[in-house]
């Protein structure tokens, strides 16, 4: 029985020493400063290019396949920029929203 006490303390000391610590955490963050209108016009520009660029890898690829290349490099950088296109959209949808 003592063993299980000692244990439920523990534990309970833990606990609240873990909470704790996480609240202080919490707070010691610091908020992001608020998005301007000029950080919605460069995130727009950002992804607006990081689109031209998608584009421009995926007609590359299709051009390669289409004269009888093996799209080995140029398929991993075509989902590259599939990936920045995705984040830079999804990034600049975020940061408008916030203006």
């Amino acid at each position: 029985m003592t063993s299980v006490r000692m244990l439920v303390t523990t534990t309970g000391a833990t606990l609240v020493l873990a909470l704790s610590g996480a609240a202080h955490s919490a707070k010691a963050v610091p908020t992001a400063p608020a998005a301007t209108p000029q950080d919605c016009d460069r995130a727009m520009a950002a992804a607006e290019q990081a689109a031209r660029d998608y584009d421009q890898l995926k007609k590359e690829l299709q051009d390669l396949v289409a004269a009888g290349g093996h799209p080995d490099a140029s398929q991993r950088q075509a989902a590259d920029a599939h990936v920045a296109r995705s984040t830079a959209a999804a990034q600049a949808e975020r940061i408008c929203d916030s203006v």
